[in-house]
């Protein structure tokens, strides 16, 4: 091998269009950008969807509202499906081994029936719960142990109602301190330097 025979793999270097030289290379004169236009200028930038000023496509498409990513990981479980369940303590991996979920699903809800017709003592575990489902189990005797991510929340949520009660008595408390402050009326030269102007 010489280093003189050298030279780079098949397809590795792709050869460099030259635009601008002659009408017999194809892509002379306006270089492939057409006549005239914002795509012709040097700076031609257009927005993702912009579509030459005609109404896009993004806005012609009929809307369907909200799609949660989350819904996709989420399932409901109802009170009285839970007496399918083997043992008395239910959690993640009884609901999957009694078939009331998938393989997906990261978060559950156990919700009340309307018919409630549950009679067991369980005790729940990692699960998120409604106010009515936690007290038809703690009424057989059960106790609910909730998901953390559900406590987690309801924490954020009562923090941030104290902190808007917080700011809604600061405003009172001026609003008490200093009184409604109506603006002052302009004088008759204030006036008139604003019709001058």
């Amino acid at each position: 091998m010489r280093l003189d025979s050298l030279q780079p793999g098949a397809g590795s270097h792709r050869k460099h269009v030259r635009v601008g030289r002659g009408i017999g290379s194809g892509l002379g004169k306006t270089c492939g950008r057409g006549v005239k236009g914002s795509g012709a200028r040097k700076s031609a930038h257009k927005r993702p969807g912009f579509e030459g000023g005609q109404m896009p496509m993004k806005i012609r498409l009929p809307k369907f509202g909200f799609w949660s990513q989350k819904a996709e990981l989420t399932a409901e479980v109802k009170l009285n499906d839970l007496g399918r369940v083997e043992g008395d303590v239910i959690d993640m991996k009884a609901l999957l081994a009694a078939r009331l979920i998938t393989k997906k699903i990261k978060f559950v809800k156990v919700v009340l029936s309307k018919v409630p017709n549950f009679s067991k003592k369980v005790t729940l575990k990692g699960l998120a719960v409604t106010r009515g489902a936690k007290a038809a189990i703690e009424a057989l005797g059960g106790s609910v142990e909730e998901a953390e991510y559900t406590v987690a929340a309801k924490t954020r949520r009562d923090e941030s109602l104290r902190r808007s009660k917080l700011k809604q008595q600061a405003r009172l408390d001026k609003l008490n301190a200093e009184g409604i402050k109506k603006p002052a009326k302009k004088t008759a030269e204030q006036k008139a330097q604003k019709k001058a102007r």
